[in-house]
């Protein structure tokens, strides 16, 4: 499956929420959330992403890239209920390694 075929699946299943819900779709764009073992077994099965990085968001949420080696990548946010929202996601992922002694 390529990205933009999971690019079509979130969007067919914001749309869906958003008419079963009664909002608009603009203002469920960015509401696609399941919850997070059912999402990172997505990521894993279809796109080869595996958890490349995260960091806590206060109390409240953790954020965690998801990185394939064929470098696509998707950024998702986690609450504390153990639901995941898709932030973002795209391609060509590239590391930067910062040189010891040297400002950023």
């Amino acid at each position: 499956m390529a990205r933009k075929s999971l690019s079509a699946w979130v969007k067919t299943l914001v749309l869906a929420g958003a008419l079963a819900m009664g909002t608009s779709a603009a203002s469920a764009q960015y509401q696609f959330c399941v919850e997070h073992g059912v999402l990172v077994a997505h990521l894993s099965e279809n796109f080869q992403e595996k958890q490349f990085a995260f960091g806590l968001i206060g109390q409240t949420a953790i954020m965690e890239v998801f990185v394939a080696e064929s470098g696509t990548w998707t950024i998702v946010v986690t609450d504390v209920t153990g639901t995941s929202c898709i932030i973002a996601a795209g391609n060509n992922w590239e590391n930067v390694v910062a040189q010891s002694g040297h400002d950023a």
